[in-house]
């Protein structure tokens, strides 16, 4: 399986400010968290597959156009990554 692994600056802008945007609501920064994305380039809907790890801890979530960022959001809300 060929896919692509990107790292967070080579997400789109929209998507790294909704990320910020969300940390600082939570109390963490970006570099709190190591975030990776894979695509894979014969997938014809052209998702990611967006990877956050925290410690022990690590969480995958369909891009669906953006839609990553509000389910990383409730996983913090509900304090998985604390």
């Amino acid at each position: 399986m060929e896919t692509t692994l990107l790292r967070y600056t080579d997400l789109p802008i929209g998507d790294r400010a909704a990320f910020e945007l969300v940390c600082a609501r939570h109390g963490f920064a970006p570099v709190h968290f190591d975030i990776s994305a894979r695509t894979d380039p014969r997938d014809a809907t052209h998702e990611r597959l967006v990877t956050i790890r925290r410690g022990g801890w690590a969480q995958s979530y369909q891009d669906h156009h953006g839609q990553w960022v509000r389910q990383f959001e409730s996983d913090l809300t509900c304090r998985f990554f604390k």
